[in-house]
């Protein structure tokens, strides 16, 4: 009986012991990639809940254990950007191009951050990368398109909005900027359609609306411009451009009284918008008030001094007052590219 005893307990030391060494290795520390894994997970969260100084502190530290860890220098390149710390978020760009060049979101995000440091021609390159790598990525098509757009390159511009649709036909602004394209390319009925599609998609776009009217004004329906314009300035009460467009539409419409009022009202918004005075001159002009033709003119001139129309506009009020000088006016218009100028000069002579 004894012997048994002794075994059994020789028995229990030998499982206690055992124990032990379980609970030694327990207490080892994370290898470095799931460690960085663990700080890549945590910034993230913290990303997604819009803590993006905090969400950086994770980033780095994930970096720090793994430096090799393209997506942690993506993701940190957006939370700088969310900071406006752009210079770092292009050089964490860089970074995770190095180490993974066929992603495509990598490219895009170094475009934004060229694009916001306003580097149009290389935002350029980056936004077309991105596109050759992933056909599907409409906002690299949508943006490639945008600065083709603001080149002047319309029919690049064009081909890359229709790319972008293709993709994806819930997103208004594609649908709006796609028809401002097509507006500038004299397709009328195109860029209606087009702004209509943007209204349908999102109607609280106000800008759209203002876009509506503008088209809708080019096409001859001035009430429809009228309508869409009010539409624009109730979604947004201080949309200084859309009342100056409304105040255009109602000029030509006869209605001078009306037109003065929106005119009256851009400036209020916006004492230096050009265009307001400029176009209030006008009217006044029409109203007889030749004086306050000239002080809008004058305005729109201390705020523009190369703009042709004001100078026009200016010496044909002055002619009315019997001033001399309009004939400075017509030759400085003329002189800047109005070939209506051109016509007074003559009688100057």
């Amino acid at each position: 009986m004894r012997h048994c005893l002794l075994i059994a307990v020789t028995l229990l030391i030998y499982c206690a012991g055992a124990k032990a060494q379980t609970d030694t290795v327990k207490a080892t520390t994370l290898p470095p990639a799931q460690e960085a894994e663990k700080f890549y997970n945590s910034g993230t969260t913290k990303f997604n809940n819009k803590q993006f100084s905090e969400a950086i502190a994770d980033f780095n530290k994930a970096i720090e254990l793994k430096p090799d860890f393209g997506q942690a220098f993506y993701n940190r390149a957006l939370s700088r950007m969310e900071l406006s710390l752009v210079n770092g978020a292009l050089e964490d760009f860089t970074k995770c191009i190095e180490l993974t060049p066929g992603d495509d979101n990598a490219w895009y995000g170094r475009g934004t951050a060229r694009l916001s440091m306003g580097d149009k021609k290389n935002a350029l390159n980056d936004f077309s990368q991105a596109a050759k790598l992933n056909a599907q990525n409409d906002k690299a098509w949508h943006q490639k398109a945008v600065l083709q757009f603001e080149d002047g390159d319309y029919k690049s511009a064009l081909a890359d909005f229709d790319r972008a649709l293709q993709i994806n036909t819930k997103n208004a602004y594609y649908w709006n900027d796609r028809g401002s394209c097509k507006r500038q390319l004299n397709d009328l009925d195109g860029a209606l359609a087009d702004y209509q599609q943007a209204n349908k998609v999102n109607p609280g776009l106000y800008f759209v609306h203002n876009n509506l009217g503008s088209v809708r004004r080019m096409k001859g329906d001035l009430k429809g411009a009228i309508e869409a314009y009010t539409v624009a300035v109730n979604l947004k009460t201080d949309y200084y451009v859309a009342y100056n467009n409304r105040g255009r539409t109602k000029y030509e419409m006869g209605d001078y009284a009306g037109a003065i009022a929106d005119f009256n009202r851009a400036i209020q918004l916006k004492n230096d918008y050009a265009f307001a005075y400029l176009n209030r001159s006008a009217v006044r002009y029409k109203q007889r008030d030749y004086k306050g033709a000239v002080e809008d003119c004058n305005k729109a001139l201390e705020l523009n001094p190369n703009s042709a129309e004001a100078y026009l506009n200016r010496g044909i009020a002055k002619e009315m007052l019997r001033d001399a000088t309009a004939c400075g006016d017509f030759k400085q218009a003329a002189a800047l590219g109005s070939e209506q100028a051109k016509q007074y000069i003559n009688d100057c002579e």
